[in-house]
């Protein structure tokens, strides 16, 4: 079952557990055209930082072949090339729960470290 990221009107974002979104969705999701978000997403797979999901179905391009459904990963990065205000709401959203849970373990210093002696 596809589990798709929502933003309402008010701005809460639930995340699924398991995302898988296709551009349609992730583009509607961020209330931007489907044709800059293939774009981007390509971008992005061109890097080869972030793929897709290539273990459900995949569409062939000419002689490429990509994958029909994205994860949360390229939401992310997609999230940072966009500039919607839905868009906005998800970073937001995004370093708020970053600031609760990594932040926070990254400050820890350890006294035993001979870097902060």
């Amino acid at each position: 079952m596809k589990e798709k990221i929502t933003i309402t009107d008010k701005g809460i974002v639930d995340i699924p557990n398991q995302v898988q979104m296709s551009i349609a969705e992730i583009a509607n999701l961020f209330d931007i055209y489907y044709q800059p978000t293939k774009r981007i997403i390509r971008a992005i797979e061109k890097v080869g930082i972030i793929t897709g999901n290539y273990t459900n179905s995949c569409i062939l391009e000419g002689n490429k072949v990509h994958p029909e459904y994205y994860g949360l990963e390229m939401i992310v990065a997609i999230s940072f090339q966009v500039q919607s205000e839905k868009a906005k709401i998800f970073r937001n959203w995004l370093f708020r729960r970053l600031s609760k849970t990594v932040i926070p373990e990254m400050l820890i210093i350890d006294a035993q470290n001979p870097i902060w002696n």
